[in-house]
């Protein structure tokens, strides 16, 4: 009795296979946008995954189909909801432009200007009408996009300023706000203060402070903010578990980004020539995005320097969230709920094989440690050099490989994300366990602790052959205008990563379609290229018709 009992008793193994159940009719409409974490779309890495649709009108259709109408995107309310969020633009412009002003560098200091000013005026008219009511997801999403590529434009007069010709001034502009790091700058060391703040403190905004910034203020508490409040940095902890709101857990995850910083500067102002260097690489190793006020990156700094700027950089590779889930309950917690165990246990791996590959290769103790800290810099996508990347096919097979994966969803770094690798390898574990196992198991793919939805595993696929399909067009583009095949792929897998790093082949020189197609790689990486498509889609701006492929009974 007890044995026929336990035969009918179906195993946990891993996605879940109900039968004998008829299949749920799906809905479609909203496009819904989502912080690190979910899989979805994410600002400050910028993320996107999953098109969620839900909340449409269904109407009956004589095929026996339903026909759902999408939800388009109002200008005039992107519009409004744009200009509201004109302090947190000129947030980016007003300390390099305070302190053009201090060194008494007019130009720079005119050419910033519009960044505080336009912005400003923006936010304190759209306070006089009041935010549109009713903002729609797929609006929200347009609002992100839409802030990085302001700010972009608005820097481009700064690095005109600086001397640098039009087309490349927009290749730097793009570079900082993405915090991917490939620069076209020349002798930068005879810029002002007030050029190396520009670069540093961009990347700073943009690789965090912008996205959740403004997923607070734009999404607000609310229903309509639910699901991004669910999904910032959610690294398997529900918000309702850890923050009673939206706002609260940005205000959240900014301190914890704010402190990090801090402690970066102090961790590294002994170990710099100079304070501004320590704040300025100091900010762009929290943000991961790699500019330094150095022509050579890292390379003319002590070893110890370059060890705690990428320590700084590993410690922002994982998501954010993970620092308040230690602070409230402890680091054991926090390691099993985030991502922080396997993002540094593939770190640690890669550093050991890359070590390993470099002494087979023949380096020197010296040059061991430089192909290791340059994997480590690919790794976190912080585009960090040491020194030349190696010419040893296997290293640069490994720096090439943590590029594409990255850090971890809910932080600073690029990337495909740790995350997803490990979704995708359990995928494979459970087609296997399924061939094994009874056909009444019950068998569900889970991610600490959570089953993975359908539509975060859609989004984890879309966003991987989104990165495919880009890196191979790119890369077709380089070949055919006769540019180093391996020097092209690792640059464009680095734009694409957000990470920086170069193989020599990014300079001024470069042919100025190849800059362009490296800047749309920049902004379609950080913008994981669903958020960035949707919003250039004319049907995301125009309601149609939406065909359900299921058929009503």
């Amino acid at each position: 009795m007890t044995s026929a009992a336990t035969a009918k008793t179906p195993r946990r193994i891993g996605v879940e296979r109900a039968p004998n159940m008829s299949p749920q009719p799906r809905r479609a409409g909203l496009v819904q946008p989502q912080l690190p974490g979910s899989g979805g779309m994410t600002f400050g890495n910028l993320r996107a995954g999953p098109l969620v649709l839900s909340g449409t009108f269904g109407e009956a259709d004589v095929s026996g189909g339903q026909r759902n109408v999408i939800w388009a995107a109002r200008p005039a309310a992107v519009w409004k909801a744009l200009q509201s969020q004109g302090h947190v633009v000129a947030a980016v412009f007003v300390p390099p432009w305070a302190l053009a002003l201090g060194e008494a560098e007019w130009t720079l200091a005119l050419a910033l200007a519009p960044g505080v000013a336009l912005p400003l005026g923006a936010g304190l008219a759209a306070r006089r009408r009041g935010p549109p009511p009713g903002l729609r997801q797929i609006e929200g999403m347009a609002v992100f996009v839409l802030l990085f590529v302001v700010v972009a434009i608005l820097a481009v007069p700064g690095f005109l300023a600086l001397g640098m010709p039009p087309l490349d001034a927009l290749f730097e502009s793009v570079s900082g706000i993405t915090s991917t790091g490939l620069t076209l700058a020349q002798n930068t060391m005879d810029w002002p203060l007030a050029g190396h703040l520009l670069r540093a403190w961009m990347q700073w905004a943009g690789g965090f402070a912008i996205a959740v910034a403004g997923v607070a203020l734009i999404l607000g508490p609310g229903s309509g903010s639910r699901g991004a409040a669910q999904s910032i940095g959610q690294a398997g902890i529900g918000e309702r578990d850890l923050i009673s709101s939206t706002r609260a857990q940005a205000r959240s995850l900014l301190i914890v980004y704010g402190l990090l910083t801090m402690a970066a500067i102090l961790l590294l102002l002994p170990l710099m020539p100079s304070w501004w260097e320590a704040v300025a690489v100091a900010l762009t190793a929290v943000s991961t995005g790699g500019f330094t006020p150095r022509p050579d990156s890292l390379a003319s700094y002590g070893t110890a320097a370059q060890v705690a700027t990428l320590v700084i950089c590993a410690a922002t590779a994982v998501s954010l969230l993970g620092y308040i889930i230690a602070e409230r309950s402890g680091p054991r917690l926090a390691l099993r709920k985030s991502n922080a165990g396997p993002v540094l246990a593939l770190l640690l791996a890669g550093l050991a094989l890359t070590a390993g590959l470099a002494w087979r290769a023949g380096a020197d103790p010296e040059g061991i440690l430089a192909a290791a800290l340059n994997y480590a810099s690919g790794a976190t996508t912080a585009g960090f050099s040491v020194s030349a990347v190696s010419n040893a096919p296997a290293v640069v097979a490994m720096i090439l490989a943590g590029m594409v994966i990255g850090g971890g969803i809910g932080s600073t770094a690029g990337g495909l994300k740790v995350d997803r690798l490990v979704v995708f390898a359990r995928t494979v574990t459970l087609t296997s366990v399924r061939m094994r196992a009874p056909p009444r198991a019950v068998t569900v793919l889970e991610e600490h602790g959570h089953k993975v939805s359908p539509d975060r595993l859609i989004g984890m696929v879309a966003v991987a052959l989104l990165y495919a399909g880009t890196l191979l067009a790119a890369w077709v583009i380089f070949l055919a205008a006769g540019q180093d095949a391996l020097g092209a792929l690792f640059d464009i897998v680095s734009a694409l990563s957000t990470v920086g790093l170069s193989s020599g082949l990014t300079g001024p020189d470069l042919a100025p379609g190849l800059k362009a197609v490296l800047i749309a790689a920049m902004l379609l990486g950080r913008l994981e290229f669903i958020a960035l498509l949707v919003v250039l889609s004319p049907g995301t701006w125009s309601p149609r018709p939406f065909q359900n492929s299921r058929k009503g009974a």
